[in-house]
């Protein structure tokens, strides 16, 4: 397995200083895409990006991948009305529970997950926090396909049947491209801080989604994947793992200095 590159290992091994303040566009990025991990890991490593920023840490994005198939479900859902159990021993599909909320997600091997927390102070309240790392996401993705307008209207209320998955369900503040979900994001707060969790799906497998949560094959999964979607540029090709997390982990530092400056 290859190293990461110099400056993202540097970055992702930079000591958390708790008493630090947030300045000069500050963000330890956590690139651990090379090494995918599996469920339990993966939790243990966002829990613990929340409870950082709710000591004070500064803002982090973690950048990872999954060794397997996983199913997360969001830290209130009841695991019984969210999947069929016979159909996660059938396919042979481990489920975890994630620290945020939001509804059932099957992450696969070929999506890179994003994980960004941020401490008291980084955004006024929930809406305003799903708009601005929505936001930059949407400027990273942007370079390499082309997405509808980025969100930024209100957060409906979720009145969706609780056996819907992620991909079913519309929430008013997921990046969209052709009108279909590309990427979404659940939160969880702490002391004024938050960790938003999502991912960013090369391929969508509609119908391993649907069959875990007890659905009929054929219902509707209202998502797309980054191969799925006619590239930008000269190469008619989906951008790689790595030149898209270098475009968040730029987007995501533009954002910071941009909030120092104004």
């Amino acid at each position: 397995m290859r190293d990461p590159p110099e400056r993202y290992r540097a970055a992702s091994e930079r000591k958390v200083n708790a008493d630090s303040p947030v300045s000069g566009g500050e963000l330890r990025l956590f690139a651990e895409w090379e090494a995918p991990a599996d469920g339990p890991a993966n939790m243990r490593r966002d829990q613990a990006l929340l409870e950082e920023a709710a000591a004070g840490a500064p803002p982090a994005l973690r950048l990872y991948r999954w060794s397997r198939p996983t199913l997360t479900l969001g830290h209130g859902q009841a695991a019984g009305e969210a999947t069929d159990p016979e159909a996660l021993a059938t396919f042979g599909v481990p489920w975890v529970r994630r620290p945020t909320g939001g509804r059932a997600l099957l992450h696969l091997p070929d999506e890179l997950t994003y994980a960004f927390a941020a401490p008291r102070g980084w955004a006024t309240g929930v809406r305003a926090a799903y708009l601005r790392v929505m936001g930059s996401i949407w400027r990273g993705l942007s370079r390499f396909v082309s997405l509808d307008p980025p969100p930024a209207g209100a957060l409906p209320p979720d009145t969706a049947s609780p056996r819907l998955p992620c991909h079913a369900v519309a929430t008013g503040h997921e990046i969209t491209a052709r009108g279909r979900k590309l990427v979404a994001g659940a939160q969880r707060w702490r002391r004024g801080a938050f960790l938003q969790h999502g991912s960013i799906p090369w391929t969508v497998d509609r119908a391993l989604t649907n069959a875990l949560a007890g659905l009929p094959a054929d219902s509707p999964v209202d998502a797309v994947g980054l191969s799925e979607l006619p590239a930008r540029g000269p190469r008619d090709a989906p951008p790689s793992v790595e030149a898209v997390a270098a475009a968040l982990d730029a987007a995501f530092r533009r954002d910071a200095a941009h909030r120092v400056l104004v």
